[in-house]
Parts: C-alpha cells; sequence; structure tokens
C-alpha cells in the first residue's frame, strides 16, 4: 500500500496530472480569454443538453434544467462536483421542508410566509458557520423553500406534482452539467492545488527569513503578510473542490494538509520570535551558558532581564529550527512520495453567532417586506419579488459591501433587459426546431459563460442567465407575453431593491464592525484554548481557524487598510499569547516542578480564561503583572536547582510567562484600538 502510495505521489508531483484517461486541457489553452471561451461553449452544450432530455422526457417546466446547468458550472471540474454536491443536498432539504410548510400551511397564506422567513432565517443563520459549497447548500436550502414552495402553496392541488418536477429538473441539470465538465476539456484542480501549496512552503521559508531580518521594510513584511494570508485561504477552499475530482486526489489530500499546515507553523512562529526580540540583546557567552542552565555565577550585573530574554531567545531559535525542520521535511516526503506519521484530529472553523444571527433576521426581514407588499397589492409577480430577494439577502450577505453588490446587480438586470428582450422577442420565434433555437439562445448565452469564467465580473453573467431564464419561461409551447416580461423583470428589480435597503439600513456590516468583531473572535476562541487539554491538538486548530477567518476578514477590508493592518497586528499578538500558554502549560505539567509554581501557574491560567471571556485594560494589566512575577519567581527557584530536569522546566515557566506577560501587554493595546507591540 505505501508502494503504490509514493508511487501515485510521484506521477502526480512530477507531471502534475491526476487524470490522464480524460482529454486535458491543451497548454494553449491556459489563456484566460481562451478558458473563458471554452467554459461558454461547454456550458452552452450542457444547457442544450438538458433542455433537449426535458423537453425529451415531457418534464413539466424544462427552464429549471437549463437554468441549474448555468448555476452550478464552473471553469475548474472538481469546483461543479463540489456544487453539485451540495446542491443536491440543499434541494433535497428544501424540497423536505416545502412539502411539509406546503401540506400542512398552505390555506393560511400568513402562516405560511411567517414559517417561510423562520426557515430562511435559520439557514442564513447556518450558512455563515461553515464556508465554500457547504455553506452555499445551506443557502440553497433556505430559498427553495421560496423558490418551489410558494408556487406549490399557491396551487396546492398540484403541489405534490410540482415539487417532484422540480427536483428531477434539477438533477437532471446537475448530471448535464457535470457530465460535460468532466468529459470534455477537464480542468482537473489538483494540479493548481499542488502548485500553489509547493509555492506556500517557499513563500512560507522567505517571510520566515524576511521577518527575522531587522532591517526588512515593515510595509513589504505587512504586505507579504496580507498575501501569505490569502494564499492560504485559496489553498483551504481549493482543497474542499479537489477532493471529489477522482480518488487519485483524494489520496494526495493529507500529503497536501500537512504540508499546508507545517507552512503555516513556520509562518507563525517567525512572527512570535519576530515579536518576542527586544532592543538589547542578550550577550553571547550569556546566551551560551543558559542553553544548558543558569546560575548565580551567569546572572547579569544588570538584573534579570537579559537572563530572562537569552532564555526567550534560546527557546524562540529552538522552536524555529523544529518548525523549518518539519516543513523541510514535508517537503521531501511529498517528493518522495510518503506520507509522515502524525496524529489526526477534527479541526473546527470560527463561527461568529452575531453577524450570522443579523444575517438570517435580515434574510427573513426580506421575505416579510416583499410579502406584505405582494399580499397588499395582489401583484401577480409578487412571488418572483418574494423569492429574488430571499436569494439576494442569502448569497450576498457573506460578501464585502453587499449593498454595492446589490445596486451593482440592479444595473445588470437594467442592462442585459435589452438583449434579453431582444432574444426573447425578436430571435426565438424565428425557431422552428430545436437546432434552430439553439442558434437562437447562442448570442446572449455564450456571451453569459464567458462573463462567468472572469474572476471579476463572474457573477453577473450568471445574473444575466438567471434573469433571462426566469423571464423567458422556456418551454415545449412558448408563448411570448410583453407584458409578463416586464412584470418579472420589475419583480426582479424589486426583489434587489428590497434587498439593498436592508443591507444599506439594519446593521450593516462595515469594515469598523467587521474589524471589531474579528478582534473579539480572537479573545473567544483564545479563552477556549486557555482551558483546552490537552493544548498541542487545540493550539494546531487555532493557528488553522485563525488563519482562515484572517483571510476572510482581510478580503472584506481590502479597502481599509488602516484596520486590516489593526486585524493583522492582532491576529500576531493572539498567536504568540497561544503560543506562550502552551509552552507554560506544558511546563508546568512537568513532575519536577515544584508545588508553588506549579499552583502559582494554575492560578494564574484559571484567571487569565475568565479575564480573557470579559476582557478589559485593567484586567490584563493584571494579569500581564501576575506572568511576570510568576517568571521572577520561577527564576529564583531555577537559580537555586541543581537538577537539569527541573532547570529545563523551570525555564520552560519562565519563557512562557515572560512572552505571556509582554502578549497580554499588547492584547490590552488591541482592547484600546492601538497595535503597539511591547519588546520583552
Amino acid at each position: 500500500m505505501h508502494a503504490q502510495l509514493g508511487t501515485l505521489m510521484k506521477t502526480v508531483v512530477a507531471s502534475g496530472r491526476l487524470r490522464t484517461w480524460l482529454p486535458e486541457m491543451p497548454a494553449w489553452l491556459d489563456h484566460q480569454t481562451a478558458i473563458g471561451l471554452t467554459f461558454a461553449v461547454k456550458t452552452f452544450a450542457a444547457a442544450l443538453l438538458a433542455l433537449y432530455i426535458a423537453f425529451w422526457a415531457g418534464l413539466d417546466d424544462p427552464r429549471w434544467s437549463f437554468l441549474t446547468v448555468f448555476i452550478v458550472s464552473q471553469p475548474d471540474s472538481g469546483l461543479v462536483l463540489a456544487k453539485s454536491f451540495y446542491r443536491i443536498l440543499g434541494t433535497i432539504a428544501g424540497l423536505l421542508v416545502s412539502i411539509a410548510l406546503v401540506f400542512g400551511l398552505a390555506q393560511y397564506g400568513e402562516l405560511f410566509v411567517a414559517a417561510l422567513a423562520v426557515w430562511v432565517c435559520f439557514c442564513s443563520f447556518a450558512a455563515r458557520a461553515v464556508r465554500s459549497f457547504a455553506s452555499y447548500g445551506f443557502q440553497l436550502a433556505g430559498y427553495t423553500v421560496a423558490i418551489v414552495g410558494i408556487p406549490a402553496a399557491l396551487a396546492p392541488t398540484g403541489a405534490y406534482d410540482l415539487l417532484l418536477a422540480r427536483f428531477t429538473e434539477i438533477s437532471l441539470g446537475i448530471i448535464c452539467a457535470a457530465l460535460v465538465s468532466r468529459l470534455i476539456l477537464v480542468r482537473d484542480l489538483s494540479p493548481k492545488l499542488i502548485e500553489l501549496v509547493v509555492a506556500l512552503a517557499r513563500r512560507a521559508e522567505s517571510f520566515a527569513a524576511l521577518l527575522l531580518d531587522p532591517h526588512a521594510d515593515s510595509k513589504h513584511v505587512t504586505a507579504e503578510r496580507t498575501e501569505l494570508a490569502k494564499a492560504y485561504l485559496d489553498i483551504q477552499a481549493m482543497q474542499q473542490s479537489t477532493y471529489f475530482e477522482s480518488a487519485e486526489a483524494r489520496i494526495v489530500d493529507q500529503p497536501l494538509r500537512s504540508l499546508t499546515q507545517a507552512a503555516v507553523e513556520l509562518c507563525t512562529m517567525a512572527a512570535a520570535v519576530a515579536s518576542h526580540r527586544g532592543d538589547s540583546p542578550a550577550r553571547p557567552e550569556e546566551k551560551a551558558s543558559l542553553s544548558v542552565g543558569t546560575s548565580p555565577a551567569n546572572k547579569s550585573r544588570t538584573g534579570d532581564g537579559p537572563i530572562v530574554s537569552a532564555l526567550v531567545r534560546a527557546a524562540d531559535e529552538r522552536d524555529l529550527l523544529l518548525a523549518r525542520t518539519r516543513l523541510q521535511a514535508c517537503v521531501e516526503a511529498f517528493d518522495r512520495g510518503e506520507r509522515l506519521p502524525e496524529p489526526s484530529f477534527a479541526c473546527r472553523l470560527w463561527s461568529d453567532p452575531v453577524p450570522a444571527a443579523i444575517i438570517g433576521i435580515r434574510s427573513a426581514l426580506a421575505v416579510g417586506v416583499t410579502s406584505a407588499f405582494w399580499f397588499a397589492t395582489a401583484w401577480p409577480a409578487g412571488p418572483i419579488a418574494v423569492i429574488v430577494a430571499a436569494v439576494v439577502c442569502s448569497l450576498l450577505a457573506s460578501l464585502e459591501q453587499p449593498d454595492k453588490i446589490s445596486m451593482a446587480a440592479a444595473a445588470t438586470v437594467l442592462i442585459a433587459a435589452v438583449p434579453v428582450f431582444a432574444t426573447q422577442f425578436y430571435l426565438m420565434p424565428l425557431a422552428v426546431d430545436f437546432p434552430s433555437m439553439a442558434v437562437a439562445l447562442a448570442p446572449l448565452l455564450l456571451t453569459c459563460g464567458f462573463i462567468m469564467a472572469q474572476p471579476q465580473i463572474g457573477a453577473l453573467g450568471m445574473l444575466s442567465a438567471v434573469y433571462f431564464t426566469f423571464a423567458s419561461n422556456i418551454s415545449n409551447v412558448m408563448t411570448y407575453d410583453a407584458v409578463a416580461f416586464l412584470n418579472s423583470s420589475l419583480a426582479i428589480l424589486v426583489g434587489i431593491a428590497v434587498a439593498v435597503v436592508l443591507f444599506a439600513t439594519f446593521f450593516p456590516e462595515t469594515p469598523a464592525y467587521a474589524g471589531r468583531r474579528f478582534r473579539k473572535q480572537l479573545f473567544v476562541q483564545l479563552a477556549h484554548l486557555t482551558s483546552a487539554c490537552p493544548h498541542g491538538p487545540a493550539f494546531r486548530c487555532y493557528q488553522r481557524a485563525l488563519f482562515e477567518q484572517l483571510g476572510t476578514t482581510l478580503a472584506r477590508l481590502k479597502d481599509e487598510p488602516k484596520v486590516a493592518q489593526e486585524c493583522l497586528m492582532s491576529a500576531l499578538t493572539a498567536l504568540s499569547a497561544a503560543q506562550a500558554i502552551g509552552r507554560l502549560k506544558s511546563s508546568l505539567g512537568a513532575t519536577v516542578v515544584t508545588p508553588g509554581i506549579a499552583a502559582e501557574g494554575s492560578r494564574l491560567l484559571a484567571r487569565l480564561s475568565q479575564t480573557i471571556r470579559n476582557p478589559s485594560v485593567w484586567k490584563f494589566s493584571g494579569r500581564a503583572a501576575e506572568a511576570r512575577a510568576l517568571s521572577r519567581h520561577a527564576l529564583a527557584t531555577d537559580q537555586g536547582s541543581a537538577e537539569p530536569a527541573k532547570i529545563q522546566a523551570l525555564s520552560g515557566v519562565i519563557v512562557g510567562s515572560a512572552t505571556l506577560g509582554s502578549d497580554l501587554m499588547r492584547a490590552r493595546m488591541i482592547l484600546q484600538g492601538g497595535s503597539n507591540a511591547i519588546p520583552i
């Protein structure tokens, strides 16, 4: 088994291809324009295939199969499979809830809408707790009830047939999109992921050297740190998608995760070492003596400060060497096609309940406001406005500046109205069979597909395709009603307008607010880490979650460099404090530590956990003073000891408590809104 794994991983690293039996993208198609054209043709072909099968099978509303292809399609094949998987799960959950609501509350309109709003609220809340396409699955489960449940509630006698038809049509679209994506000009994510991880490992080594360079430019360090966080976020998102590509991709998944984590740990350790370096390092001879132990003869004439600084520097260099060694070992093991043995433990990402609750309530309000307008005016297109408001509030809430993105969506609808109208009322009536209809659809939908492949404006292309599908009502027997088209277009704009107003007025997530919530999460999770046992796995999970949350926050704050810088410094302080807590806990666990030191350290950690849960400036100052007092106590005990094991344990207590005291003073600055570092 190990030999087979090694051979496979060597092949992956050498060639960058995991699937050689499928048609691959030629090298000349790697240009962004060629990628967009290829994706547009593939997506259009999959949509036509789904539409043809739906026509042939006589499905109730073939446009849902057509629409689903555009929704799940992605330029990379792994993304299609991942999105399709979670879309199926979300659709099933949404249909089950739709059945319960339609058959239980269809005769009570107000209660039905209230239950729908509660369900959308719950799904929007849950979507904020997970990431990537899993979040999309929760969002889909929420607004599927609006998309499917409202029409079914308006015609309860045919509700079961309608719900079954929607599931069949959506499943058909998913299958067609997945087949075309995996059989024609396949774009695997795995080679790209391997390239990104290897690049991250190289950048981690250079970044560590940059951090420790006393002459490095601070702006360059900040920019490099930001890019590393974003690269880590991209890798995390891509790993969730490549898992669906093939069995080979799943085999190399764990070695890639180990290599990524080793790079993260090296960056974290280098940042902690850089923060601990003071203006007056210990003398070389003093540092050499402290590598063995501490004695009264070695004590500096200027006091205990240089001795503590030397101990901290020695511990930092030792841990930094271990981090570099582990990264190198992971790189060499991956090159050889081996998997390093390491304990496996489940890590959860951070989820802030306050923004999640705001998103859920906002989505529920969107459903309530548009439903009230629908009921009051008896507008035939009212259900479309309700659906659009629910979808926009659910999908765009996690993005930066959702109000501006919603306004861009409204502008896209207005601009796309002209080609959509021309396609529906001037080109499609000329079609006499399916091939001629495909020719009529080609100009608009190929353009939408090409736009979807562009990273910055892809959502606008998808929105245009969705708008056309909703407004055109493609079916076996076409009807051309300009009034219905205008009503549908107006309903879409009304739904977007309600979302824009709610995004702008109902607890808008400003950059300053996002920064405060990020710093709050640092304290909350650090409190959990302080009481966690064992500390090692908990610290590694803390690292992973913090880097992921930091990357997400920096993406939201890309236009606010000052707030982004404060979040970066806060994250570094939290990581250094977490490392200091780990050193202190592991040293206090040694049996050779005197009972007095152990009791004092345990009290400090217990009080620190309570302080972090309810932080204040004066509390942090008090805990910092206690940590420094513990460091002095341990130093005095260390200088009177001759046992090597006891000296080693006490040195760990000294280093952990000293660095913890300094980190707590920096944490006090975080509470005050600053980011100044206080060197040891």
